[in-house]
């Protein structure tokens, strides 16, 4: 059996994080963009990171999901929601990038929109920068930049050679995402909309299927 690592992406309450860590579930993802069905308050998420710490057994990682965040709005988001990661799912550089790492000593995904092989070719600059890139599908200009439900040609990434470690998201449900990890040969994968019974409403069932069905032989 090969492990395959999962996130769940926007998550809304304590009780969606219980969920996810009796899944198996290897990050868990709050989103903070207005736009977004799942978008959280500071204070939202400031009482799911509190009741992880309280829990005796570490669960998982909790990743804070940012759209071209100003510097003063994420130095306070971090403050209230205490993540273990950043996401930058905007139009950020690896030279904001870098300097987000040095100033909160968090590690990065980096969401790269793929809709084609040439928006592979980014991945390069990213080399050293993100400890993680996740590769999304893009969806309707001026639209949302994720959790869209859209997907792209999964087979992109079937020789993708990238020292970087990556994610595969986009589209991504319990009905396809072992053929999606077999096609790419993805160590971890990312769901949203594909676990949800309505636009920002996690359903526990979806989710421990979706671990399961992520799991290949």
């Amino acid at each position: 059996m090969t492990r395959t690592d999962v996130k769940i992406c926007g998550i809304a309450s304590p009780s969606d994080y219980d969920v996810c860590a009796d899944a198996g579930v290897a990050f868990v993802g709050m989103v903070f963009y207005a736009r977004s069905p799942r978008h959280l308050s500071f204070e939202r998420a400031a009482l799911i990171s509190q009741h992880a710490k309280e829990q005796q057994q570490s669960g998982p990682k909790r990743v804070a999901l940012t759209v071209n965040m100003d510097e003063v709005e994420m130095t306070r988001m971090i403050s209230f929601a205490d993540p273990d990661i950043l996401q930058l799912h905007g139009d950020e550089t690896p030279i904001q990038a870098e300097k987000l790492k040095a100033r909160h000593g968090l590690p990065i995904i980096k969401a790269i929109l793929v809709a084609s092989a040439d928006d592979l070719a980014v991945c390069e600059e990213w080399g050293g920068v993100a400890d993680w890139l996740l590769f999304d599908a893009k969806g309707d200009p001026g639209g949302l930049p994720g959790g869209t439900g859209h997907r792209f040609d999964w087979s992109l990434l079937a020789n993708h050679a990238g020292k970087t470690k990556w994610m595969l998201a986009g589209g991504l449900s319990v009905e396809n995402v072992g053929r999606a990890v077999v096609t790419t040969n993805a160590k971890a994968v990312d769901v949203s909309s594909g676990v949800e019974s309505a636009p920002g409403k996690k359903d526990p069932r979806l989710i421990h299927a979706f671990v399961s069905a992520a799991q290949i032989g």
